[in-house]
């Protein structure tokens, strides 16, 4: 096992090194500016695209997905994830996350519009991924598989490490139930929600994610409420931290821009490939309404969710550093056992402060929630990566195998990663979500041109106080390998419409 773990901890550090800080971090500021800070610009249409319905019998709305590619981003990196941050890069390191989630909002954009620009219908489903871009987009057939290969792996064998092993310890914490009856539980739990395809994933994530998500917030701004004094020494250790000016927290300012740009791509997975099969399956008249959506969830998860277990824990100065700092919020923090575990120690002992006893069991159940709608959507997006693999005529009774093996091998993994050391599980999650990141992200840059080209299209007509619509045959948006039917008949009443006029 410890041979092992130093092999996955080496190709962790190589995947987030130095060249990630410049992927991601270069890709987001020059998507930024190559769509004239559309964030900014278009803020309030960004976050009313959330609420676009139409789902049919081929894709679910575009509430639907939001939802379902947001139990993907609000997971573990929301609460343990900022939690290994402040530890590992000091309070600087939330400065990065915000900034990076900002930035990041721009790849996402890029990555969901043309996922959305390449998707197909499959077995009466649309699908669609980053592998469906390499091919369709690239004419790099190749190179699609070897990305399905490579995000399958990925989403069904190592990523969901983190997540069950942090609630299952988080469990542990607050109730001192072993961790693998946790693990057992979560297990079957998502066993029988994948047991009923996208639309029973969907429509789970749309009753779980508003409610988790409000109630987490909520808390927090209790707790911000009640420690209002602290803002001002808050704010300013942030920011000094950020830039090295807070020795005490012992963290080079590359530590805490590292560790920023990490967890808050760990937890949007902006840029990583994790949005676009979800995504894909809305039902949406434009591309562009899509990347809108989901450029609005990474605000949500990043700038906003992230932010408040930032404030939970500063504020309750419930942290202790690499460095050497130690809080005073609570005495656990200076106790010679304490270990920083998989991070979720320091929100629980945070939320402790103000709800007592209950406050453990509180993190851990909100915690659950996010990780488990993690989890299931991790499911899905597997499942898209396996089916590129085997689609084509013929082959409908081969994907119906592997997804029904899929079904049965995922829950026993997940099992297994709940009892599994808490820096295995948080480096397998890593590797494999660096791997695919870089990777992936060959294809998003490439296909940069069509989104700003889509998105000008998209703002010349709500310009003219259209309903935005996509028609694959408009001159300079007519492309080899979008599947121009599919969107013809998706649009079937808007290009009639227009060729009335």
């Amino acid at each position: 096992m410890a041979v092992i773990q130093s092999i996955v901890g080496a190709i962790n550090g190589f995947t987030w090194g130095t060249g990630m800080l410049i992927l991601i971090g270069g890709a987001g500021i020059v998507f930024t500016i190559g769509l004239k800070f559309f964030q900014f610009a278009h803020f309030g249409d960004m976050w009313r695209r959330i609420l676009d319905r139409g789902d049919s019998d081929t894709g679910i709305s575009t509430f639907a997905s939001f939802c379902t590619t947001m139990a993907m981003r609000i997971g573990t990196g929301n609460v343990t994830g900022v939690a290994a941050a402040i530890y590992n890069g000091g309070p600087g390191a939330l400065f990065w996350m915000i900034l990076i989630g900002i930035t990041n909002s721009a790849v996402c954009f890029v990555e969901t519009t043309v996922g959305s620009l390449y998707k197909t219908r499959l077995d009466g489903q649309y699908r669609g991924g980053g592998y469906y871009c390499a091919e369709r987009g690239l004419g790099w057939k190749p190179y699609g598989v070897f990305l399905a290969i490579v995000f399958g792996l990925g989403t069904a064998l190592f990523m969901p490490a983190a997540a069950t092993y942090t609630v299952a310890d988080g469990f542990s914490n607050a109730t001192g139930v072993p961790l693998w009856v946790v693990s057992l539980i979560i297990a079957i739990a998502v066993a029988l929600i994948v047991a009923g395809g996208i639309r029973r994933i969907g429509d789970v994530a749309s009753l779980i994610v508003p409610f988790m998500t409000v109630i987490y917030i909520a808390a927090v701004i209790i707790v911000v409420v009640l420690n209002f004094t602290r803002i001002p020494a808050v704010i300013a250790d942030v920011v000094a931290s950020a830039f090295g000016g807070r020795a005490v927290f012992g963290a080079a300012v590359g530590t805490a821009i590292q560790w920023g740009i990490k967890r808050g791509t760990f937890s949007s997975a902006s840029g990583m490939g994790e949005s676009t099969p979800t995504a894909a399956a809305a039902e949406t008249s434009h591309p562009v309404k899509t990347g809108m959506a989901n450029a609005a969830g990474v605000w949500l998860d990043t700038v906003i969710v992230c932010t408040c277990t930032g404030l939970l824990i500063l504020m309750t100065d419930c942290f202790n550093t690499a460095g050497g700092y130690v809080g005073s919020g609570a005495a656990a923090l200076a106790a010679a056992d304490f270990d920083i575990g998989s991070g979720i120690i320091l929100p629980q002992l945070a939320m402790e402060q103000v709800m007592g006893g209950a406050g453990k069991l509180f993190v851990a159940v909100m915690l659950l929630l996010f990780s488990f709608t993690c989890l299931i959507s991790y499911y899905y997006e597997a499942e898209t990566a396996i089916i590129y693999l085997c689609k084509g005529e013929g082959k409908q009774q081969l994907r119906k195998t592997i997804t029904t093996v899929l079904k049965i091998v995922m829950p026993v993994l997940i099992f297994i990663w709940g009892i599994i050391p808490s820096q295995m599980a948080w480096d397998l999650s890593d590797s494999a979500l660096g791997i695919c990141t870089w990777f992936n992200m060959v294809v998003v840059i490439l296909l940069f041109p069509k989104a700003i080209a889509l998105n000008n299209d998209y703002q010349r007509q709500m310009k003219a106080g259209q309903d935005p619509y996509y028609d694959p045959d408009t001159p300079g948006l007519c492309w080899k390998g979008v599947d121009a039917d599919l969107w013809r008949d998706i649009n079937k009443k808007y290009i009639e419409a227009a060729k009335k006029k």
